[in-house]
């Protein structure tokens, strides 16, 4: 599937180099962690990464997400339009994630 990836590197991060923001779309359904279910369509996510010239490593549940868009299916119009709607939630979800993941 499609998605819209950028790494900003970060140096006041506890375990990490970089942020991973990235737009995908999500077939959504059932979620296991929370019980309930997600809705199908495109997400903004915010993830703090360790970025190396061979790989990149995260852990789990360090990241956070906002959901943009609900569609029956994707598309390529509705996915600009959500790398589009990204751009008003991006700064927050960057200062949540980094306040989250701070270096002490």
């Amino acid at each position: 599937m499609k998605t819209h990836k950028k790494y900003i590197e970060r140096n006041d991060l506890n375990k990490a180099t970089h942020l991973e923001v990235n737009v995908s779309y999500n077939k959504g359904g059932a979620n296991c962690f929370s019980g309930g279910t997600r809705p199908r369509g495109y997400y903004l996510s915010v993830t703090p990464v360790t970025k190396s010239s061979t790989s990149i490593s995260f852990v789990a549940f360090t990241g956070q997400s906002q959901f943009l868009l609900e569609t029956k299916r994707f598309s390529a119009k509705q996915f600009a339009q959500a790398i589009e709607m990204s751009k008003a939630y991006e700064e927050e979800l960057i200062a949540a994630v980094v306040a989250k993941n701070k270096a002490a």
